[in-house]
């Protein structure tokens, strides 16, 4: 994966485009994410750091699969892009690799996250090979196996008794008395997830619609800031985001055509990947639901189990719950669907709980 070393850029405001400092990577000053924007176009793709990116040939350049049996049940084409063939399993590695080495270059002490579980692992294993310490700030709710991997990865464990956003204050407050990197759901996790965008928009397919679960956005406003950098002439597919139905700010808000509220449900969906109830990304997400003539829907726990092993029992993919949100989106807008290229996102793996 070609990168060109130390562009231009400027860092502005994801809602109003206001320029902001070089580095804030987190929030802009009315409290939106921010993004990074290039002086110059190339047919590389860029990154705000100093030095080109070491990808060592295990993170990126995951396999794009057509689910042939998915495909004639629902009848339209249907592909898969295996996140869950990174290194620890799930698309959060293409982010790790660039705050790392940011990190690295600002001279941190180490990495703080908040996460809900595979960011967590991703980040504890990339800063054990970059030599850095790591500190998970996480819901007391994760789970057992993903925590066991952050500490033998090295990464020390904090335990929240409260939510996703809960941790992410505390994540913040850690960062900024320790002199510790905040890594998360942000501006440069962003630049490296871009590349699953830049992938698929240079992989000759044509697709109609990408199905991409929904919980902060980073994701989602990744993949398409990535194929808009990769192919800028090109018309965007239509986004169509799932979020769980017991935390779904986002759908709400594209339903009523009104602002998102946040949301602190009492009962937490399983699917805890996305169970976040205030998406820093959000207002980009209905951006893009709006410019590509998309939809935001959502899938109870049931729903996404049985998608999940729908894509087990048909395909042979064994992804973790938040993927089976995608297939129950797809079984629900069946009809609109129909004969439509579609991409979904094996977002994580489910070898390492849910």
């Amino acid at each position: 994966m070609n990168n060109n070393a130390s562009p231009q850029y400027t860092v502005v405001c994801s809602i109003c485009g206001t320029k902001l400092p070089k580095d804030a990577w987190w929030r802009s000053e009315c409290g939106n994410s921010t993004r990074v924007v290039y002086k110059n176009k190339s047919k590389h793709i860029q990154f705000p750091l100093d030095n080109p990116v070491d990808w060592d040939g295990s993170i990126g350049n995951t396999p794009l699969l057509y689910l042939s049996n998915i495909s004639k049940l629902y009848g339209c084409k249907v592909y898969a892009k295996c996140e869950n063939q990174n290194l620890t399993g799930s698309f959060k590695d293409r982010g790790s690799v660039i705050e790392i080495q940011k990190a690295k270059e600002l001279n941190k002490k180490g990495i703080v996250c908040a996460s809900t579980g595979n960011m967590a692992v991703s980040l504890s294993a990339a800063a054990a090979k970059a030599k850095l310490r790591c500190i998970d700030v996480i819901p007391k709710r994760t789970s057992n196996v993903k925590i066991e991997l952050m500490k033998r990865c090295g990464g020390q464990t904090i335990l929240v008794d409260g939510s996703y956003d809960d941790c992410v204050g505390q994540a913040l407050k850690f960062s900024q008395k320790n002199n510790y990197f905040l890594c998360g759901d942000y501006t440069l996790r962003r630049e490296g997830q871009k590349t699953i965008g830049w992938e698929l928009a240079r992989s000759g397919i044509s697709f109609d619609a990408l199905v991409i679960p929904v919980g902060n956005g980073n994701l989602g406003t990744a993949i398409y800031q990535g194929w808009q950098e990769a192919r800028p002439d090109a018309k965007l597919p239509a986004f169509i985001g799932v979020q769980p139905s017991l935390c779904n700010p986002l759908t709400k808000a594209w339903k009523s055509k009104k602002d998102i509220t946040s949301q602190s449900p009492a009962v937490r969906t399983q699917a805890a990947a996305f169970d976040v109830g205030n998406p820093l990304d959000g207002p980009a997400i209905l951006s893009i639901v709006q410019k590509t003539s998309g939809m935001i829907i959502d899938a109870t726990d049931t729903e996404m189990l049985s998608g999940r092993q729908l894509l087990a029992q048909k395909e042979g993919i064994l992804g973790e719950i938040t993927v089976g949100s995608t297939i129950a989106a797809i079984k629900k807008l069946k009809t609109k669907l129909q004969n439509k290229t579609i991409l979904i996102i094996i977002s994580g793996s489910g070898l390492s709980g849910n």
